[in-house]
């Protein structure tokens, strides 16, 4: 993996924890405003939870994309057995 790619990854990865901490933040300012019964640990959870999926997201997308560059698709694809009995 080079550098360049690392941090692209780093800097969405940052991005998309400052988005879930900002969501977090204004639905527990929701908290005083409606009648929602969510504990701070709860919250915490939910966080914890959205962004390991994100995260887990996009490692599954750049193995996709890293596979193609790769050229891993083309051997599944094109395996030597069938290019063997042409």
């Amino acid at each position: 993996m080079n550098d360049k790619t690392f941090y692209s990854f780093l800097i969405i990865s940052g991005l998309l924890l400052t988005f879930f901490l900002l969501m977090t933040f204004l639905f527990s300012l929701s908290k005083f405003y409606m009648d929602i019964n969510i504990s701070s640990h709860g919250l915490f959870a939910l966080f914890l939870g959205c962004f390991f999926s994100f995260v887990l997201v996009g490692l599954l997308t750049f193995l996709v994309f890293l596979s193609h560059q790769k050229g891993f698709d083309e051997q599944v694809i094109n395996s030597p057995e069938k290019i063997k009995k042409r």
